[in-house]
């Protein structure tokens, strides 16, 4: 059997339900003509995406709620010359990496740069006392993390190299999410990893000539959106979102602080590989993923804390549906709000039906711009997405990711919290193909949220996950809450 068959033997009835309808879709898209180079090609339109990022900047110039920070603790000895020397390479290949973006007249517009000069700064700490490196470490990349960019001024990526050791150092890499999303970090690391390799071993790394750039797919897209995403998406949105209530509050410690500095708090956690395992048994049984089966139980959280039973929760989604847009990097994201009737005498069973359902229609029309939906809504862009939704859901699977690997070099990655938020509270799953547990973080606005409450929150969070899936066929109102802690 070959790693393909194996890999579908492995896919629950859903899975391949879902994976059947993304292949029809991408065979009826072939119909749809390719997406063609544009005349101009110093600049470019914004997509829908970026509009939205824009908007917020615009008003927020200062923020980094936008950066997306990451790092590599990198074991052996870094030809930091080869990696400079990479980084250009992949800069020469994506246009997006060379872009700024500036108004022309009232329009935004991303502006392409022949060149932009890149450096990787060196920050060296190898003459501190061993016990200080690594929290100075900590400290220096969380600084480097939550400093803004300019759009106006290019490159929108950074890095800093934090030296601990002749053999040890840690990379620091920053990306603007104007021209970043999750596939684009994968490219960019497959893509530098091959460059380094072949910089540092003399050989040659020639990856396939890229169809489009970034700037053909914004220009194309408008053109796309009214073909085919007001014909064929929309219609469902507007089914879905009828008569959609304005976001429920959630209950605040600081309601008064909203808009203040929107700091972000994290409390990271940890399923047992026990309880991962019941999750993973009963989502089989019921012929549906773990992301489902964790969705309905924050689902139920929210009702629990709200009392709200109409329950939107705001997930990401990919838009790289073509050929042509897969090996590109840029911002290919859309925001789906996942919208559920929620009601305590609801057993476990039937809220995960009524949250497949929900999650079902969304994937089957994912591939629409949240503009277009806020648009049919009427509520503006500007506003943001808090009118849908005040949490949301994330799940990464990273099962199924090439592990990355650059030559000589050993690496560990590293998560870096961001500094401030876009939205009061969401919570991230995380799934590795080595681990035999899930481990997430519940993101919040520390300016509304104290860090007990929290806390208190993944209390509520943790008992529904281990009395939902032990009894499965019981009313949820009935699944227990920490001690001395009631329905809020």
């Amino acid at each position: 059997m070959t790693d393909l068959s194996a890999r579908l033997e492995r896919l629950t009835p859903a899975q391949r339900a879902l994976l059947d309808r993304r292949l029809a879709d991408r065979q009826a898209m072939v119909g749809v003509g390719a997406i063609p180079r544009r005349a101009r090609r110093d600049r470019a339109r914004l997509t829908d995406a970026q509009e939205r990022v824009w908007l917020h900047r615009q008003r927020l110039p200062d923020d980094p709620a936008h950066n997306v920070p990451s790092a590599w603790r990198l074991r052996g000895r870094l030809d930091l010359d080869a990696l400079t020397r990479a980084v250009y390479a992949v800069m020469a290949r994506h246009e997006v990496l060379r872009s700024t973006y500036e108004l022309d007249g009232d329009q935004p517009v991303q502006v392409v740069h022949p060149h932009l000069p890149f450096t990787i700064p060196v920050i060296d700490l190898r003459d501190l006392p061993a016990d200080q490196r690594e929290e100075r470490m900590w400290q220096e990349a969380r600084a480097e993390g939550n400093r803004p960019f300019d759009l106006g001024v290019g490159p929108l990526l950074r890095m800093l190299l934090i030296r601990l050791a002749d053999d040890e150092q840690v990379l620091v890499r920053i990306f603007d999410h104007m021209i970043w999303d999750r596939a684009s970090m994968g490219i960019f690391g497959q893509e530098v990893a091959g460059f380094y390799r072949a910089y540092v071993e003399g050989g040659t790394y020639d990856p396939p000539p890229l169809p489009i750039q970034y700037g053909d797919y914004a220009e194309w897209q408008p053109q796309w959106i009214e073909r085919e995403v007001r014909v064929r998406h929309l219609p469902y949105w507007r089914r879905q979102l009828a008569d959609v209530p304005p976001a429920r509050e959630l209950p605040t410690d600081h309601p008064e602080r909203r808009g203040a500095t929107n700091r972000s708090g994290q409390r990271y956690f940890r399923l047992s590989p026990e309880l991962t395992e019941e999750l993973r048994r009963f989502a089989h049984e019921e012929r549906t993923t773990l992301n489902v089966v964790l969705l309905a139980v924050w689902k139920f959280l929210l009702h629990r804390l709200t009392g709200a039973e109409d329950v939107v929760v705001g997930t990401n989604s990919s838009t790289r549906r073509r050929a042509e847009t897969e090996p590109l990097m840029g911002l290919f994201l859309t925001m789906l709000p996942l919208r559920t009737t929620v009601r305590s005498e609801l057993t476990f069973r039937e809220l995960v039906a009524a949250t497949r359902r929900t999650m079902t229609g969304a994937l089957d029309h994912h591939d629409i711009p949240i503009g277009v939906i806020l648009d049919e809504l009427n509520v503006g862009r500007g506003v943001g997405l808090g009118a849908l939704y005040r949490a949301a859901f994330i799940m990464v699977d990273f099962r199924h990711e090439a592990p990355l690997t650059m030559a000589g070099l050993e690496l560990e990655p590293l998560m870096l919290e961001k500094q401030t938020v876009t939205i009061d509270l969401s919570i991230g799953y995380f799934d590795e193909a080595d681990q035999d547990h899930v481990y997430g973080m519940i993101e919040y606005n520390a300016d509304l949220f104290d860090a007990a409450t929290i806390e208190r929150m993944w209390q509520q969070l943790d008992l529904l996950l281990h009395g939902a899936v032990a009894t499965p066929d019981r009313p949820m109102a009935e699944l227990p809450t920490p001690p001395g802690d009631g329905d809020r």
